[in-house]
């Protein structure tokens, strides 16, 4: 996959920029906080339906257009799939709220209105950021974020049942806190139980049989990135019933893992009821990183954090290869800081994908004839290099 085109319009410190785009790796040159992470979450947003840095979606609307009586970020796409050319747009239109701007998406597929889980995935990309260590020391959420987003690119079924099941956390969450304080019942739960294990059964298994061949690509991945001296080992762990392995999960029928999921809610509902939230199902996995042996998170320094972060990228990557056939395209933020020169000779040698976009403040740390295409970021303003 290669994306051949790229335009944004008031998005984050750009007014309007335009990028033909080369295949291999296309090289971000510029000092930091000129934009060049800009454009990669831009590419992201179009990818996912998610702007990767944005606490609200409002926050990607420059600032210089925020006062206008219609502000608003348009981000387009095109990109040469082995399936067939495809054009993907995403509009984020602004309007004044108690707090600021308050944000509405709207997305394009080829020109036709869609929604954002239809449009997901057709411009497949893997990102890496500085932020990615948090998938080694962070909390579980950062983690279960990472699975979702993957999937989602490679499975629209799970993309509907993941938002399914956040509606439905929602609303069995109220109950329990009506429940907590007289005003609704116990036997209300039984509906809500039905429904959250139906959808959570899908993404519980889902995940166990993606996470099984990742944690095997993402060993090979460290392993050549650091240069075979150190040893990766990924697991998931599912919060679910005893006895109940990841293999288990990915194998049993989904109406199995349902029941035992069902059977773990019923078994919880006072707990749940004394916490006035759902303390069981997906929404509380996690994935165990081990470095030599050792929790990745509490003994890996910060060189090795990045390596495994990374090393769990070029396997997200492989994924989506494996499952949509296409290459998805990698964006990659600044990523030989803080790595030794073995460490980075390793990476540039461990990347392989039909188009690369990587960002960086410092041209000497790639090799001569490595990009084939250099664009000079600065102050919002994209230059390509004669």
């Amino acid at each position: 996959m290669q994306l051949t085109a790229l335009t944004v319009t008031n998005f984050r410190n750009y007014a309007h920029q335009e990028l033909e785009l080369a295949s291999g790796a296309v090289l971000l040159l510029g000092e930091n906080a000129q934009g060049k992470t800009n454009l990669l979450e831009a590419v992201f947003l179009l990818a996912t339906g998610r702007a990767a840095r944005a606490s609200v979606d409002a926050d990607v609307i420059a600032w210089d257009v925020r006062e206008e009586a219609q502000p608003f970020a348009r981000v387009m796409g095109k990109a040469r799939r082995a399936s067939g050319d495809v054009t993907v747009e995403c509009t984020i239109a602004g309007r004044p709220g108690p707090r600021g701007l308050i944000a509405t998406k709207k997305f394009k597929l080829n020109g036709v209105a869609k929604r954002a889980a239809d449009v997901t995935g057709a411009i497949a990309a893997v990102l890496f950021t500085t932020d990615d260590m948090d998938l080694v020391r962070g909390a579980p959420a950062d983690r279960r974020r990472y699975m979702d987003i993957m999937l989602t690119q490679a499975d629209r079924s799970y993309a509907r049942a993941l938002s399914a099941y956040g509606k439905i956390v929602t609303q069995r969450n109220a109950l329990l806190k009506r429940i907590g304080d007289g005003s609704g019942k116990p036997d209300e739960l039984e509906y809500w139980d039905e429904e959250l294990s139906r959808e959570g059964a899908v993404i519980l298994q889902e995940r166990a049989r993606a996470m099984t061949p990742l944690a095997g690509w993402a060993k090979e991945a460290h392993a050549r990135l650091s240069g075979e001296r150190e040893e990766l080992d990924v697991a998931y762990a599912p919060r679910f019933a005893v006895g109940w392995t990841p293999d288990r999960i990915a194998e049993a029928p989904v109406d199995d893992v349902a029941a035992g999921l069902r059977g773990l809610l019923k078994q919880g509902s006072a707990r749940d009821i004394g916490a006035g939230l759902t303390l069981t199902g997906p929404h509380r996995d996690d994935i165990t990183m081990m470095l030599g042996g050792e929790p990745a998170a509490s003994f890996a320094s910060r060189g090795q954090q990045r390596t495994a972060a990374l090393a769990l990228r070029l396997a997200e990557a492989r994924l989506l290869h494996e499952r949509t056939g296409e290459r998805p395209i990698l964006l990659l933020d600044d990523v030989l800081s803080e790595l030794d020169q073995h460490r980075r000779d390793s990476v540039l040698d461990a990347i392989a994908a039909d188009q690369l976009l990587i960002t960086s403040a410092d041209a000497d740390r790639f090799p001569a004839g490595f990009a084939s295409q250099v664009w000079h970021v600065r102050g919002g303003v994209a230059t390509l290099s004669s």
